[in-house]
């Protein structure tokens, strides 16, 4: 019985690890995604100063 409690242990935590790198990794992109980036390789446009939330 030892032994199913330390594979779960293992499990839980290998699994919260993968988690976490994914929420991180995601994090990360919406911390360093930029409106200049969208606008140079996304749409290929720029959006006027004045319609651009302040």
């Amino acid at each position: 019985m030892a032994a199913e409690y330390a594979y779960l242990a293992i499990w839980l935590a290998g699994m919260f690890g993968i988690i976490g790198i994914v929420i991180g990794a995601v994090a990360r992109f919406a911390i360093y995604d930029s409106l200049s980036h969208d606008e140079q390789f996304v749409w290929l446009r720029r959006i006027p100063t004045e319609a651009r939330k302040k």
